[in-house]
């Protein structure tokens, strides 16, 4: 199994409770494209080229847009529900109320949390394989020892 790898750094933020206090976050490998996607997904052993799966993920793209656009939620069973996000600012009435309003409006999306849901934050976690990678200071002292 691959691992997922992780890149150390280092608040930097002076008037932080957590000046100086080190985490992690993921470090991508590159985004991957609808075509990318669909190549990986005819190479699991599927029946189906890539050409036939990406036309299946360009009419659920459609799909998709046009059913959130109408007020529905999207769950996917065992990844997850996407919904609409919305802010708004206030009307001193409901009458001044409108569409004028609405600040913003983003795609919003909740993992699965079902017991047995690999994307369930616990299970997901369980089953991945990390490697930490050095930081620079690290890096820079692993290279000055390699060098003598």
């Amino acid at each position: 199994m691959a691992k997922l790898r992780i890149k150390k750094y280092v608040n930097q933020v002076k008037n932080s409770k957590m000046f100086g206090k080190w985490y992690g976050r993921v470090n991508y490998n590159d985004t991957l494209s609808t075509d990318d996607l669909c190549r990986h997904i005819s190479k699991h052993g599927t029946i189906y080229t890539s050409d036939v799966v990406k036309g299946v993920i360009e009419r659920f793209v459609l799909c998709f847009e046009e059913l959130l656009h109408e007020g529905y939620k999207i769950k996917l069973d065992g990844l997850g529900t996407f919904s609409l996000k919305m802010s708004t600012c206030g009307a001193e009435s409901a009458e001044e109320f409108g569409v004028q309003n609405i600040k913003h409006l983003q795609v919003k999306f909740n993992g699965d949390k079902k017991k047995f849901s690999e994307y369930a934050s616990p299970t997901f976690k369980k089953n991945a394989r990390f490697e930490i990678e050095p930081d620079a200071s690290e890096n820079e002292k692993e290279q000055g020892e390699n060098e003598d």
